[in-house]
């Protein structure tokens, strides 16, 4: 039998609310967050710009944050021992990384890109643009935090992670196919471009890659769902973060025993189901559409997670006939044709 997860977070702040308190940013809770492009954000003394906190499915396994740089402005130096994943949510700019005794990279990126910040590197991103920037980013800082309750440990720690940084330009050549669904590199350009593989297992016409982005161990990946199609509905561990990149639907939640929500979704609406939460995605749209999910570990670190028993998945078969002939309905609304749902093992 499947436990419902639980932390400490359960029995009193943790040195995560309390790194928190002293960020002094908004937090956003809940499971929804209509347009990260919309959200209001406070001054961040630490990253020297505008920011918010989002601390979605109850848990402290990840976060998420949103930082706007104003045309011309920059973020302060960061370094920190926690994995971060960046999603350009809005705008177009260019990051430095480096280490102490080696050369710095340099690398643009406009809306669409995805890269991640090699561990306890330090970094600065630039807005050399006439308009805000945004950035959506995944981290796995409370899980670090409440391990190792000690700020300058995490933040001002010297230690460099010399197998996980390469310098100038093998930055941006590390860039390779690994196996189906698999890539590792550095830095994806456009996640609404970038070619995809197969994955039956998902869906009907699904398709999906999972990354590792600079050596890191926190997961990711993009899947896409063309007109008429959706996922089977699936469950996991807590700490998953998605946000849509291209077109539009819906997400169904439920819970064991509680009532299914329905949540529209469209460009820029991140979703995160509590521990244990069934899940689809239904396209609606008359396009593709696209997500980018944060969640776990990289494929590179961990076992198939489809054989974790904390992974589940309901077929199609043996769901309630009430969502697909709901779907069904709102595709037609639409004049959108459903495609067969036959799912293969």
């Amino acid at each position: 039998m499947l436990l419902p997860f639980r932390e400490h977070l359960d029995f009193g702040p943790t040195p995560y609310d309390l790194l928190q308190q002293k960020e002094g940013i908004p937090i956003v809770r809940g499971n929804i967050v209509e347009d990260v492009t919309t959200l209001e954000l406070g001054k961040w003394a630490r990253m020297g710009v505008d920011g918010c906190f989002l601390n979605l499915s109850n848990q402290q396994r990840s976060d998420a944050y949103v930082c706007e740089i104003p045309a011309g402005g920059q973020t302060l130096p960061q370094r920190h021992l926690f994995e971060e994943i960046v999603y350009v949510a809005k705008g177009r700019g260019a990051t430095t990384v480096w280490q102490e005794g080696r050369g710095k990279v340099t690398f643009e990126w406009a809306m669409g890109a995805i890269f991640a910040i090699p561990l306890n590197a330090s970094y600065i991103h630039f807005n050399g643009s006439q308009e805000p920037v945004r950035l959506f980013v995944g981290t796995n800082c409370p899980a670090m935090i409440n391990i190792f309750h000690n700020e300058d440990f995490i933040f001002r720690n010297p230690f460099d992670f010399r197998d996980r940084f390469q310098e100038g330009d093998d930055f941006l050549r590390y860039n390779q196919h690994v196996t189906d669904r698999y890539w590792e590199t550095n830095l994806v350009p456009d996640v609404n471009e970038f070619a995809l593989d197969d994955f039956p297992m998902k869906g009907k016409n699904v398709k999906h890659m999972r990354f590792t982005l600079s050596d890191t161990t926190y997961g990711c990946h993009v899947s896409e769902f063309p007109p008429g199609c959706r996922s089977t509905f699936h469950r996991h561990g807590p700490g998953a973060v998605i946000i849509i990149t291209k077109g539009e639907g819906y997400v169904m939640l439920w819970s064991d025993g509680e009532k299914r929500q329905r949540h529209p979704f469209k460009v820029g609406t991140v979703y995160s189901p509590n521990d244990l939460m069934w899940h689809g995605h239904f396209n609606t749209g008359t396009d593709v559409m696209r997500h980018f999910a944060m969640r776990g570990d990289s494929p590179k670190y961990s076992h198939d997670r489809f054989r974790n028993p904390s992974w589940t998945m309901i077929p199609m078969a043996d769901e309630d006939p009430a969502i697909q002939e709901e779907y069904v309905e709102i595709l037609k609304q639409k004049g959108v044709e459903a495609a067969v749902q036959v799912v293969e093992d």
